[in-house]
């Protein structure tokens, strides 16, 4: 079973092409207007991830399988922007992962084929957990930073802030409990616009995958998309 819900006269929708994942979407409270909590489960070994023909280890992968929930928003192209949430990964498989996730297309494209998609949130690797970005355009390259250690039941939950700024994209990260902003990721000219001033379509959600693992769970709380002044600068 699946849930969805309505948030300002946007739909959430949910990309589940495995159709063996599921997702709740509530209201966050106490921390405004537009903010939510998505709860994802996903399916057996699921997926974000593209490779150019010849790359090593795995030649011209496509993968899109990761269960997405996410919004459909038309924005100028000129307009700046902030996608954040607390995320959170339980698992301890490697790759098994909880990200927030964009995806630029075009108003006809119904499916998942455009492949110019950001994903940034925790990530297991190596026994441990890590902040990444995974960036397509139209391959993927990674990029982590290692978070301190876990510590016995406690979760570690960590502000994930994606900004595009003119064609260009920042991504910072912020440990629960911490007041210093990292910066994890500068993406220059990742969303050059097709012409000035058009009227963009947007994918803005959450997603969470688990390439080698039978499930995975993930949480992102206080998910919040919102416009930044015109004046603002990274």
């Amino acid at each position: 079973m699946t849930s969805s819900t309505w948030a300002s006269d946007v739909q959430w929708k949910f990309h589940d092409p495995t159709s063996r994942s599921t997702y709740t979407v509530d209201r966050s409270t106490g921390t405004g207007a537009g903010s939510y909590t998505i709860n994802i489960s996903s399916g057996p070994r699921t997926d974000w991830w593209t490779t150019a023909p010849g790359s090593q280890p795995e030649s011209s992968a496509h993968r899109t399988t990761g269960p997405l929930v996410y919004q459909t928003r038309h924005i100028s192209s000129c307009t700046s922007w902030r996608l954040s949430a607390l995320v959170s990964q339980p698992g301890l498989e490697r790759f098994q992962q909880t990200t927030l996730f964009i995806q630029r297309c075009s108003e006809e494209q119904s499916d998942m084929a455009a492949q110019l998609w950001l994903k940034a949130g925790v990530e297991n690797e190596g026994g441990r957990q890590y902040v990444g970005v995974v960036a397509t355009n139209p391959y993927s390259d990674w990029n982590v930073s290692p978070l301190p250690k876990r510590k016995e039941h406690v979760q570690t939950k960590v502000l994930i802030e994606i900004e595009k700024i003119g064609p260009d994209v920042h991504v910072y990260y912020t440990l629960q409990g911490d007041e210093e902003r990292l910066l994890l990721r500068e993406k220059k000219g990742f969303a050059l616009p097709v012409q000035a001033e058009q009227m963009e379509h947007w994918r803005l959600g959450a997603m969470v995958c688990g390439p080698l693992s039978d499930a995975t769970q993930g949480l992102v709380q206080e998910w919040n998309w919102e416009v930044l002044p015109d004046s603002h600068h990274h």
